[in-house]
């Protein structure tokens, strides 16, 4: 299910450190953030231990993502690593708004993956492989952030998601004299709950859009214990202070199923692979069009990961029908799964970790339909460890790796 979380106020998402004097704040919502707030509040109804970790297991709760509200929003997502923008002119081109379109952003998975597989068939290329700005010819850097997309009068549009953020510079107490301490000032950065409207101009409420699963038969009524307990609770830190109190509805998202994922996945790399088979110095050489079925596990939140010999790895290998995929491409990057238990009161273990945003890519030569239904399990259920803690969220076949020619 697809739920929509409205901030009424100020959000600090983040790990708080007692010795900064600058608190920044996160731009999108951690399904653990949202988790332990849940434990929180069953832990002030006196609910005891065992029955707290019962019920915070009946929900796989992911992360919520921002966007602006306004007429048309379909869904929002995270950008991925394979995402490129242009270097003087960066951001959307098919922005709402003309005054803030930039010359485009680009994905660069399908083109890298038929190019590298082809360099493995034994092509031979005159230049290497090289992404160039369409507009003003400047090379193309990694765009980061979120987007989101929305339809207006049947046009699809892109839009970034502008945070606003609400600093405030704040006198730290002593916790032995309860008195302001001397010398002692800290600035919280956090997110407004308004960001500039993107079809409209002016400002707009922030919605931050995310899925929450049922991971047992108990699940509807643990999503209805949950949903309450959000609007009840404040997220994030500083709760006494003004910060942190969202209410929480249910979402209508219109995103491509996975059946029409995979297909126009595959479909446009074949157009892609007879595209720079061409120009190959050797095209007689190389296969007419790849073999088997590709499809991309896309991170929407940090993934945790172990080899077969159980030593950290950033590369999972998905068993799919007793069979070992490993990924013949991926994009990633290092990041730390951490965190803080405030139902418990005691940190989360630190482990590494792959950051949101990479990029697996694998190769299935088996039948199409079986694929699907473990792909489906797959992105229901998450990769890797702490799962449970919404870390390896995933998507299968982002539906913005179509988008090959800038948006």
């Amino acid at each position: 299910m697809w739920l929509k979380i409205k901030p009424q106020e100020p959000l600090l998402l983040g790990v708080i450190r007692p010795d900064a004097q600058f608190l920044p704040s996160l731009a999108y919502i951690p399904g653990r953030i949202l988790r332990g707030a849940w434990a929180e509040w069953l832990l002030r109804q006196r609910t005891s231990s065992e029955e707290i970790l019962r019920q915070v297991t009946r929900l796989r709760i992911g992360n919520f993502f921002p966007a602006a509200e306004a007429a048309g929003l379909r869904y929002a997502l995270p950008l991925l690593m394979s995402a490129m923008e242009c270097k003087r002119h960066g951001g959307f081109a098919t922005e709402p708004s003309p005054n803030r379109r930039g010359h485009g952003i680009v994905d660069i998975l399908l083109p890298v993956l038929a190019y590298r597989l082809l360099e493995a068939h034994g092509a031979r290329f005159s230049v290497p492989f090289l992404i160039r700005c369409s507009q003003c010819d400047d090379r193309m850097e990694p765009a980061e952030g979120f987007y989101a997309v929305y339809e207006i009068r049947g046009v699809k549009h892109h839009g970034m998601f502008r945070p606003r953020f609400h600093a405030q510079t704040k006198v730290a107490l002593s916790r032995h004299r309860r008195a302001a301490a001397e010398g002692m000032l800290y600035t919280p950065s956090a997110l407004s709950p308004y960001t500039p409207d993107p079809v409209r101009g002016g400002s707009t409420r922030v919605v931050f859009i995310g899925r929450v699963a049922p991971t047992s038969p108990e699940g509807e009524e643990a999503m209805a214990r949950f949903r309450e307990a959000v609007s009840r609770m404040s997220i994030g830190a500083m709760h006494t202070r003004g910060y942190g109190r969202v209410s929480v509805e249910e979402a209508t998202v219109s995103m491509p199923s996975l059946g029409e994922r995979i297909r126009a996945f595959n479909e446009l790399f074949r157009q892609l692979w007879l595209d720079i088979r061409s120009l190959a110095l050797n095209p007689e050489a190389l296969p007419q069009e790849p073999k088997g079925i590709y499809f991309s596990v896309d991170l929407l939140s940090p993934g945790i990961f172990r080899d077969a010999d159980g030593i950290p790895t950033l590369k999972p290998t998905l068993i799919l029908e007793g069979r070992r995929l490993e990924p013949i491409l991926w994009m990633t990057r290092p990041d730390m799964a951490s965190g803080w238990s405030t139902a418990w009161g005691l940190p989360k273990p630190t482990q590494l970790a792959a950051r949101m945003g990479s990029i697996f890519v694998y190769r299935w030569d088996g039948p199409e339909d079986s694929l699907l239904t473990l792909l489906e399990a797959l992105e229901q259920e998450g990769i890797g460890e702490r799962r449970d803690e919404g870390f390896g969220e995933c998507l299968i076949c982002h539906p913005f790796h179509l988008e090959v020619e800038e948006k």
